[in-house]
């Protein structure tokens, strides 16, 4: 089992993950935009645009006008999921290095990256939560959801759930990881960690990164497009006279 979760799974998901995501964009970009959405207001210059882009991204400027509510718990989720993720990655990549942050000592900055990692884990549960409980329990939403709505949610909710038990209570070095991890990218597989919370957490996430591009989470891509095309500049218009 761990030959086929920690050795083979990995390498179809990457190549069906990649292949997924670059197909679904290359057909975003080349479907047809036979005349200008932009709508009004919409800013005057390509740095305006792109500042409304990361207002909207960060912000969910457009969420907030509408419900308060679905904003909060939809911001809390995304905000504490992409600090999750950079937290991976930095903590992955410079394990066992001397990474200091902020002029700390390594001790110092390890202890600020799990303070700071565990944080945003709770907050990703609170999210989750939140957006769960108000699907289940609107009436309106329970009518227009399907299966594949509460398989996302649940999917990161044990992703989150097996993230943070192996915090507390089942420690994975990071180091135990890199090597892990290195080993795949370098096509030199090694045996994974002899963790059966890790086994847990990292087929939760193969099967979430394989059930991405054919999935509304492709929004987050998505995303971009769109508000492209209603947020890009205004182009000049050339008066013949």
């Amino acid at each position: 089992m761990s030959v086929l979760f920690g050795w083979v799974l990995p390498y179809i998901v990457i190549i069906l993950f990649l292949g997924g995501m670059i197909h679904r964009m290359l057909m975003w970009a080349h479907v047809p935009v036979p005349f200008k959405l932009t709508v009004f207001p919409s800013p005057k210059t390509t740095g305006g645009a792109v500042a409304d882009l990361v207002k909207e991204t960060v912000g969910f400027r457009s969420l907030w006008r509408g419900n308060k509510g679905l904003w909060f718990g939809a911001w809390l989720f995304h905000i504490s999921l992409a600090m999750v993720i950079i937290g991976h990655a930095v903590g992955i990549y410079y394990s066992g290095h001397h990474f200091m942050m902020f002029g700390s000592t390594a001790e110092q900055s390890e202890h600020l990256s799990v303070v700071i990692g565990t944080y945003a884990g709770i907050a990703l549960l609170l999210g989750l939560l939140i957006l769960l409980i108000r699907r289940a329990s609107s009436p309106q939403l329970r009518f227009i959801s399907n299966f594949s709505d509460y398989l996302v949610l649940l999917l990161i909710l044990g992703i989150a759930m097996s993230g943070m038990y192996m915090r507390w209570f089942a420690d994975v070095p990071y180091s135990v990881v890199r090597s892990y991890l290195a080993g795949l990218l370098t096509l030199r597989p090694i045996a994974p960690p002899d963790n059966s919370a890790f086994m847990v957490h990292f087929t939760l996430v193969q099967l979430l990164l394989l059930y991405f591009p054919y999935s509304k989470l492709m929004h987050a891509c998505g995303l971009f497009f769109s508000r492209w095309l209603i947020t890009r500049p205004h182009e000049r218009q050339v008066i013949l006279k």
